[in-house]
């Protein structure tokens, strides 16, 4: 039996969604701060497999931290429109998206939150939308949130991309082997940088232009 809406408890949930997704966001950038130091003392005394190795996790939580500015303008944009949860009862094409991947990602996010909003947007859908959500069935989930939660092994080139980053950062004489880049330029590594430079850019404009209005 799916969980009973209410709408003054969805509304509190997903402020304190967005709240606890910023601190995990500045906990993570953090951690990630400190791992970059570390990686970039192993190319300094040139341990790069294992630098390699270490990289690869901090790839993954860059996905995720992006994953999870996604979701918070999801919620805030389901708060922006809360009006339209309140008085339709079917989903609103126009916060369809937000719904569908708040429903897909919750369980794949480390937010408690996060569940409480999926518990209450199921309870308002029904068990068939949200089935169809888990199951991406109508393709309305996000795509990149997608790609961002799947957490498949980082492409090489991206790899030594990262690496040389971290190494002028910090300061350290360290470039990948041109034979090895040139070996390793991929598809991947373009999309990746096309979907980086692209995030939610209407997601942000829907939020800004119901600011201004309210």
């Amino acid at each position: 039996m799916p969980p009973s809406y209410n709408p003054n408890r969805l509304k509190v949930q997903l402020k304190l969604a967005v709240n606890r997704l910023k601190l995990m966001q500045q906990k993570k950038n953090s951690i990630n701060k400190q791992q970059r130091r570390e990686i970039a003392s192993l190319l300094e005394i040139s341990k790069t497999e294992s630098a390699k190795i270490r990289v690869e996790g901090i790839i993954r939580e860059d996905y995720f931290i992006e994953a999870m500015e996604m979701l918070e303008l999801y919620c805030e944009l389901l708060m922006a429109r809360f009006g339209l949860i309140e008085q339709m009862k079917h989903c609103d094409p126009t916060i369809s998206e937000a719904v569908n991947t708040l429903i897909y990602s919750a369980p794949r996010s480390e937010i408690k939150e996060l569940g409480q909003v999926r518990d209450q947007l199921i309870g308002k859908y029904g068990k068939e939308f949200a089935l169809n959500a888990i199951e991406n069935k109508d393709n309305c989930v996000n795509e990149r949130i997608i790609q961002k939660l799947m957490f498949n092994t980082p492409d090489p080139f991206l790899v030594n991309r990262y690496l040389e980053e971290i190494a002028k950062t910090y300061n350290v004489d360290w470039k990948a082997d041109v034979d090895d880049v040139d070996s390793l330029i991929s598809v991947n590594f373009h999309k990746y940088y096309l979907i980086r430079n692209n995030i939610t850019t209407n997601l942000i404009n829907y939020i800004l232009l119901e600011r201004r209005i309210r």
